[in-house]
Formats: C-alpha cells, structure tokens, sequence
C-alpha cells in the first residue's frame, strides 16, 4: 500500500486558522447581497396611491397622480411640477408612463 501524504499547506494550518478563514468568507458571502440591495433603484418604487390613465396595453402603461413636496424619485425620468393648485396640488408628480405604475401602493391602506 502506498502512504497518504498531507499536503504541507494544509499540515501547516491550525484548526484556529482555518475557522477564521471560514468566518472571513461567511461575511463577505453574507455583505453581498447587502451591496447589491443598495443600487441605484430602490426596490419600492415604482409604485403609486392615486392612479392616473393607464393604456389598454399588455401589460398597462400607467401614469400616477401622486404628489410629493419634495421631488420625485431618482428614477423618474420627466418630474412635473403643476405651476397650479388646480392642477393637483403643491409639489412635483412623476409624469412617465410606466408598465404596471400602479400595480403596488406605496402606503399602506388604512
């Protein structure tokens, strides 16, 4: 029979090391899905309360009413500002016709 030999890396190493080894690569396995959560889209939008026209398309194109007092969102490529109190409010309102706008809520129904 011939004799198993270790390899001498692996002789070489405490059982001490190789668990810190193991807790190194644990968290940064863990950090990585936390990075990529962190884009530049955030996963709650988009998403409307008050719903504006929708086409009959597959799925719909939906524009949304709702109005924020302090910008839209990064991701809203027209921000309107109405220039009335008429026309919806004080505030700025996403005007981009998006598929399912208002599939979600941003707020919970009361």
């Amino acid at each position: 029979r011939a004799k198993q030999r270790t390899s001498p890396i692996l002789a070489s190493m405490r059982p001490q090391a190789l668990l810190a080894a193991l807790v190194v690569v644990a968290v940064l396995a863990a950090a990585l899905p936390l990075a990529h959560s962190q884009g530049a889209t955030p996963s709650a939008w988009p998403c409307c309360d008050k719903c504006g026209s929708c086409t009959r398309s597959i799925p719909p194109l939906c524009t949304c009413m709702d109005m924020s007092p302090t910008g839209c969102n990064k991701a809203c490529k027209t921000c309107a500002k109405p220039n009335s109190t008429l026309a919806g409010g004080d505030g700025f309102r996403c005007a981009d016709r998006i598929a399912n706008f208002c599939k979600r809520r941003c707020t919970p129904v009361a």
